[in-house]
């Protein structure tokens, strides 16, 4: 029965024209990249495009925790203001079964017009640059599509959470608003005020997931983290190789997190 249910939320996700027009810019951002190798800049590398990939990491990081916390945010709420949870849960379902059918489709659908973008030019770019270079460029997609994967459950903790579409849309706004530019004011402040050591500096950051995956994409492209600055440079000295694998933790462990949670509030609703 999961099957059928995760069927109804791809269509669903796939039929959003936001939805639509995130993998539109995408495309176009990836055969953008695609361009420019072409123009004589290809033999140089992905990591001479420095505004390049800078620029596609930033819109990542900004467009990917929009889109993932929109679509599951308005999910379970939507349902039930327009009646059709009460539906679903009439048939034989448990409640885990309809979460994690909506956290499989909302992912999957993200996941795929993102790979739209980053997949279009990555065909292209094989041709065009060394198998190094690609290897960072799917690295990078990768990173982006966890990290969707991780907000898709905070979304849906929203959505859970929330008692309208409105209320929903709000708190989603200011979440994603939180993660990408107070989390960061606050831990400057922090820093600078009460002269945090490296060690508070990096749990600080693991524990934001947008942070997170911002480390492990610059990772990809730079190991030393010098472009993000001396503090930076400084985690990856001491830290070493196993910096990728505590910032993927952490990014699982917020998803398991946020989806038992969700499950343990949805199980408690009367719908």
């Amino acid at each position: 029965m999961l099957w059928p249910l995760v069927k109804k939320e791809l269509f669903d996700a796939l039929r959003n024209r936001w939805l639509i027009l995130y993998a539109v810019i995408y495309a176009v951002l990836g055969l953008s990249l695609s361009y420019f190798s072409s123009l004589g800049l290809g033999y140089l590398g992905f990591r001479a495009f420095g505004r390049v990939s800078a620029a596609l990491i930033n819109m990542t990081l900004y467009l990917v925790p929009l889109m993932a916390m929109s679509l599951a945010g308005l999910s379970i709420i939507g349902e039930r203001e327009r009646g059709t949870l009460e539906i679903i849960l009439s048939q034989p379902l448990s409640k885990a079964e309809v979460l994690l059918s909506k956290y499989i489709g909302i992912t999957v659908s993200v996941a795929l017009a993102t790979a739209l973008g980053y997949g279009a030019a990555a065909w292209y770019l094989w041709v065009i640059l060394s198998s190094g270079d690609l290897i960072i460029y799917l690295q990078i997609m990768a990173t982006c599509i966890l990290l969707a994967a991780t907000l898709t459950g905070l979304g849906l903790l929203i959505s859970t959470l929330s008692r309208s579409r409105f209320e929903a849309l709000g708190i989603i706004l200011m979440t994603w608003l939180s993660l990408l530019v107070i989390y960061d004011l606050i831990l400057m402040g922090a820093a600078i005020g009460a002269q945090l050591k490296w060690e508070q500096i990096f749990t600080l950051l693991a524990i934001n997931p947008v942070e997170s995956a911002r480390l492990l994409m610059v990772y990809a492209l730079d190991p030393s983290l010098l472009v993000l600055g001396p503090t930076s440079a400084y985690i990856a000295k001491n830290i070493g190789e196993t910096l990728p694998t505590l910032l993927t933790s952490s990014l699982i462990a917020w998803t398991a997190a946020t989806l038992a949670a969700t499950l343990a509030l949805f199980k408690r609703q009367d719908m």
